[in-house]
């Protein structure tokens, strides 16, 4: 078995799009953590790929790696969670799709989990 690639949707519930875009310029600036949060969540074996917003209402979506043995429950746990993109804040809806990488013929992106 090898890591696994998840397509996730991020719907901001009403009213929270704008506290959750501060929460992230926040800590993407220098000094916010952000370098900490990625290198943390690659241990924990979550890795986001790429991060894809439509607009500043939402939604975004993004394709992340999970390593091998995370189920996809604690996937969802970890999204939905104080480590995941929704800083804690209640502000997504998080919707994960885990993508069919023998019908895509390839990974999205190179493998960050060997």
């Amino acid at each position: 078995m090898a890591s696994r690639f998840f397509h996730v949707q991020h719907e901001f519930r009403a009213g929270k799009s704008q506290q959750w875009w501060d929460a992230a310029q926040k800590a993407m600036a220098p000094g916010g953590g952000w370098d900490d949060a990625v290198s943390r969540n690659l241990q924990a074996g979550f890795y986001n790929h790429s991060f894809n917003p439509i607009a500043p209402e939402g939604p975004a979506f993004c394709i992340w790696e999970v390593q091998e043995g995370i189920t996809d429950e604690q996937f969802q746990d970890f999204i939905d969670g104080p480590h995941g993109p929704d800083f804690g804040l209640g502000a997504f809806m998080n919707i994960c799709r885990e993508i069919n990488v023998e019908l895509a013929g390839n990974t999205p992106y190179p493998r960050k989990f060997a």
